[in-house]
């Protein structure tokens, strides 16, 4: 991946960025790291290296938004049975929006799950364009700081923990991350559904009246 950021720069970190955003898994945090460490050295340009990424983002989650806004429904009852996302489910996360949109819309690009559906559902359930594109572009804008300028700022850092112990620290407490970020997000969306699920499933007792 860092071959072909060096190889692209800027508009590969756009482009990796926006099609993360519109559901596809690709690393496009890792990839700020990157740009942001490889701006430390000089390789890049941070202010450049933010815009891109800021610009991405936004780009990819209205493009999920308006695909939302005139597929969603239709997509979720043709296609989402196939991925576990069927209709009763996809109600649920539906009425997280509902209920919890605006600061859904703020953190939904820093865990994994709620990224890819976060502009798809806010415009499957029609939420206000204005409003969604406000938040949305605070979430973008603390994103792209927080990953690309932390990298920038302890880039150095960085490199000598990995010249020391290599990259396998940073790999397990990416992936506990993204354990945490996938279990986390699983249970804000779909635990009520497991409760009712377990209920109906519980044996009725039986009627002791003679």
């Amino acid at each position: 991946m860092t071959e072909y950021l060096i190889q692209y720069g800027y508009a590969f970190i756009f482009v990796v960025v926006l099609l993360e955003s519109t559901g596809l898994p690709l690393p496009g945090e890792s990839l700020i790291v990157a740009a942001g460490m490889l701006s430390g050295e000089g390789s890049f340009n941070i202010v450049a290296v933010l815009i891109a990424a800021f610009s991405g983002s936004i780009v990819g989650d209205n493009l999920g938004y308006l695909v939302g806004r005139r597929y969603g429904r239709k997509i979720v009852v043709r296609w989402g049975a196939h991925f576990g996302l069927g209709e009763k489910r996809f109600a649920m996360v539906e009425e997280r929006f509902q209920t919890y949109g605006f600061a859904v819309v703020l953190v939904a690009r820093f865990v994994i799950i709620l990224r890819q559906l976060n502009g798809f559902v806010a415009g499957t359930m029609r939420m206000n364009w204005p409003v969604f594109l406000f938040y949305n572009c605070i979430s973008a804008a603390l994103w792209a700081g927080a990953y690309g300028l932390g990298a920038y700022v302890f880039g150095t850092a960085f490199r000598h923990v990995f010249a020391e112990v290599g990259t396998w620290p940073i790999i397990l407490i990416a992936g506990g991350v993204c354990l945490v970020g996938i279990v986390g997000t699983y249970r804000f969306l779909f635990n009520d559904a497991e409760q009712e699920s377990d209920e109906a499933d519980e044996p009725t007792a039986p009627d002791s009246r003679g």
